[in-house]
């Protein structure tokens, strides 16, 4: 039988790859997108060409309906979770923790955090609802910055670690057994917020970055797409610990 797979923030980097990569597998596709329905539209139409049973839907992870709106539509086409990947994100704004006005920090932190949880409650909710014999498989995907903290993203790097502990938290629930939740921590990967983060423009910016920071190589959305496939989804006991983290040095 076919497998359901939602995926938010699916048109670009990370998400997008993800989609393709599970296209490939013949898997039916679920995926969301904010502010880029063009972009949306090409992915569809590429599934369309692989015979791919898909759906999206725009979601705000600002706000809650639209959260909740974008779930009800998944559960009236596809019924059955069985992989969620809590992918989306709001851009990342680089500033002074200080110069942050404590309503900005409430408003992002809406996005950053609250929209990821509420994501992850309703899939959980969904799951434990539809799948009667079939495990689940959540995925959060997480940032290196939970980690390390990075300069002037504080925000997005409280969010990140809070979702790594919350993963860590419910991986000791008691639905354990019936749905696996871990959070996948890339270090660097080359996408186009990577890019304008760092101020890379082009190829020969990335290899400048690469030999000034002194990292070997930069994984690409589609190697991290495939790490994700083979050694979480396709191994089958996936993920021993909650927290696995997919590095690039």
């Amino acid at each position: 039988m076919t497998k359901n797979i939602f995926i938010t923030g699916g048109t670009s980097g990370i998400g997008k790859s993800l989609i393709h990569k599970f296209a490939k597998n013949n898997y039916n596709i679920f995926f969301t997108y904010f502010n880029n329905l063009s972009e949306a539209k090409s992915i569809s139409k590429d599934l369309q060409k692989l015979n791919i049973r898909h759906n999206y839907v725009k979601m705000d992870l600002t706000r809650i309906e639209s959260i909740n709106n974008a779930f009800e539509k998944f559960s009236k086409q596809f019924k059955k979770l069985n992989i969620f990947i809590n992918n989306a994100s709001p851009a990342i704004e680089r500033k002074k923790f200080l110069m942050l006005k404590n309503t900005d920090i409430l408003k992002k932190m809406k996005g950053l955090l609250i929209g990821n949880i509420a994501s992850l409650k309703n899939a959980l909710e969904l799951v434990l609802k539809n799948n009667s014999q079939t495990q689940a498989i959540i995925i959060n995907i997480s940032s290196y910055a939970a980690i390390s903290g990075g300069k002037n993203i504080h925000l997005y790097a409280a969010a990140k670690s809070a979702l790594n502990t919350l993963t860590t938290a419910l991986s000791k629930d008691s639905f354990r057994r019936k749905i696996k939740i871990i959070s996948i921590v890339p270090r660097r990967i080359d996408t186009l917020t990577f890019r304008k983060n760092n101020n890379i423009k082009n190829n020969k910016d990335l290899i400048l970055f690469k030999k000034r920071k002194k990292i070997k190589s930069i994984k690409t959305p589609s190697e991290f797409a495939n790490f994700v496939y083979k050694k979480i989804i396709r191994k089958s006991s996936p993920a021993k610990k909650p927290i696995v983290y997919f590095d690039s040095f």
